[in-house]
């Protein structure tokens, strides 16, 4: 299994890139505005609080929300 993977999740005027870093065991959310490539707020959280893909994504729509 590869160390890294990654989604995003975009709206019209913001992003959220997600990274699942298996070793570390810890998802990271990177957010920025569209046509931007540089990252407004990065977070990093444990496999304890985000367990899966499911809830990282639904994790990454709530700070896009927060933010619209």
């Amino acid at each position: 299994m590869a160390r890294f993977t990654e989604k995003y999740v975009r709206t019209d005027s913001q992003w959220v890139k997600i990274t699942r870093d298996n070793q570390d065991k810890t998802f990271t959310f990177a957010r920025g505005y569209e046509g931007q490539y540089q990252a407004k707020e990065i977070q990093t959280l444990s496999f304890k609080w985000v367990a899966n893909w499911k809830e990282a994504i639904e994790k990454a729509n709530r700070t896009i929300e927060t933010y619209a």
